[in-house]
Parts: structure tokens; C-alpha cells; sequence
């Protein structure tokens, strides 16, 4: 199995094409119509394997949601730990993008009259003391370094950062096959505001 624990708007649907094209089944924010986050979320709950419902699964590629009061939790952000604990045999990937990049698409991306800014703050306050532009800055650029050395820590873990604007699409041949790929796919390169779907959740 391989799991991005990176934040979304930093090459998930990118990724998401790669491992298709690739041959994988990756998964990407739902699986058969339910958000993959609140399926994290509610195996947390009931304490079960955070990944309970995906044994069959060759790739996540964005496990986080953040709709609503109902629908909000970041399993890559608060339990890397145990995603790895419980599964020290999947491939860990931090897919990274520059922060400032990051909260640009964050305040483009609207769902329902909402920037994804505004939902993280609103839906997960806990993540994010300073709810600034400088406090979503700083977190990002901690939980890169958190992630990085708890990994860094666990030698037997089969984990890389992937900075998707600066890195070759060689480094992951690491733990990947990506067969006659010579460059990183750019899906979803432009930040404008784009509207979900609300009645049948597409993006």
C-alpha cells in the first residue's frame, strides 16, 4: 500500500493520475461515495485500524476531509504515527509544496461558499493556534519537519518527501515502478475558484 500524508493542493490529483496510469487503484478523497476521512475517522471511534476499509487498497492518494461539522478529520496530520504503526510495510510518501503555494489554493479552493482556509479553521480549530496567513504558514512548515524526523527516526520505514515542484519524478523509484514516466504529471496546475458539486460531491 502507499499513503500520501501530505496536505491536499499539493499534488494529490497529480499523483492520483500517475499511479492510475501506472497501473495501481488509488483512492482520492472517497471510495465508493464515502468520504475516505470520515471512514478513518469512524474506524478511529469504534477502535479499529485506522485503515480497516482499505485492505483491498493499492494507494491513498488524499485521506483528509474537511466539509462540516460532521465531515472534518486529518488522519495524516494527527495519527501518521499510528497509520504507521499499523502498517509498517506501506510506503509513506509527504508529498510537499511551498506553504505560501499551498495557502494561496486553500483560499481559491470554495466548497459550498467556503474556502478550504476558512473550513480548517472553522471545522478543525485545534490544528491551527494562529489562525493567520503567517500561523497556516508555520504549521505547515512544523508538520513538514515533525513528519520528516519521526520517520527519520524509524530506519526500517519506507518513507520519502516528495517536493512536487522541485523534486524529479526519478525519486520515486525508490519504492515505485513508474514505468516510461519522465516527468511529474501537472494535473489541477491552476489555482481558480472552483465550486464542489454539491449534490454529487465531484471535484
Amino acid at each position: 500500500m502507499i499513503l500520501l500524508i501530505g496536505l491536499p493542493k499539493s499534488g494529490t490529483s497529480s499523483f492520483q493520475f500517475l499511479f492510475q496510469k501506472i497501473g495501481y487503484k488509488p483512492y482520492h478523497w472517497n471510495k465508493c461515495r464515502k468520504y475516505i476521512g470520515t471512514m478513518i475517522k469512524n474506524n478511529k471511534i469504534n477502535n479499529k485500524p485506522l485503515l480497516n476499509d482499505f485492505l483491498d487498497t493499492d494507494v491513498i492518494t488524499q485521506m483528509d476531509v474537511c466539509l462540516n461539522y460532521n465531515n472534518n478529520y486529518w488522519p495524516q496530520i494527527v495519527d501518521y504515527k499510528q497509520l504507521f504503526k499499523e502498517n509498517p510495510n506501506a510506503i509513506f510518501i509527504l508529498n510537499k509544496r511551498n506553504p505560501s503555494e499551498i495557502l494561496n489554493s486553500f483560499k481559491n479552493w470554495i466548497v459550498n461558499k467556503e474556502s478550504y482556509y476558512k473550513r480548517i479553521f472553522k471545522y478543525n480549530p485545534e490544528l491551527i493556534t494562529n489562525k493567520t496567513d503567517e500561523g497556516f504558514i508555520n504549521f505547515i512548515n512544523k508538520f513538514y519537519i515533525d513528519v520528516e524526523t519521526y520517520f527519520k527516526k524509524n530506519i526500517n520505514a519506507k518513507f520519502m518527501s516528495y517536493d512536487i515542484n522541485n523534486d524529479t519524478i526519478q525519486k520515486l523509484t525508490k519504492y515505485i515502478d513508474i514505468k516510461d514516466f519522465k516527468t511529474f504529471p501537472k494535473k489541477n496546475v491552476n489555482t481558480k475558484k472552483v465550486l464542489l458539486n454539491k449534490k454529487n460531491n465531484t471535484r
